[in-house]
């Protein structure tokens, strides 16, 4: 019985160093290969209230770690996007395209607003899918009554 428990856990070892051999090289892969080439994100605002806004984008799989953090720096002068809301989210690395989606909150009532949108690895390491400036404008807080 010893034997073959030992035999079992020898089989079950090396499957596993067999996985880890077959997915890391393609982990570093997609890194490597992330950085050579310049994707370009190009952002949506789903929805708009008075206060809150929902911004969100599609690029190509970055690789890398598996947790990613969408990251939307924003503010009210396109040449100062001083805030920042980050959300978070994990890729399928078997699917050729990542949809990232980001909440702001606590923002003024009937305010424009310039934004930028951008993704990062879970150690920090910047992916290379960026956007330029774009612009929304939150809804007046009387938005309700006014349009009745």
């Amino acid at each position: 019985m010893t034997t073959a428990k030992q035999a079992r856990l020898a089989i079950a070892m090396s499957v596993m160093v067999m996985g880890l051999l077959f997915v890391q090289p393609r982990l570093a892969c997609a890194r490597q290969g992330s950085t050579s080439r310049q994707d370009n994100a190009t952002p949506m605002v789903e929805s708009v209230s008075d206060t809150l806004a929902f911004i969100s984008w599609t690029t190509r799989n970055p690789g890398g770690t598996i947790l990613h953090y969408g990251v939307v720096h924003y503010g009210k002068n396109p040449n100062h996007l001083d805030l920042t809301a980050e959300s978070p989210t994990r890729i399928n690395l078997t699917h050729p395209e990542m949809i990232f989606r980001v909440r702001m909150h606590d923002l003024e009532p009937g305010t424009r607003y310039y934004y930028k949108v951008s993704s990062k690895q879970a150690d920090g390491v910047s992916d290379p899918a960026t956007s330029g400036v774009s612009q929304f404008t939150t809804r007046p807080s009387d938005w309700l009554t006014a349009n009745k």
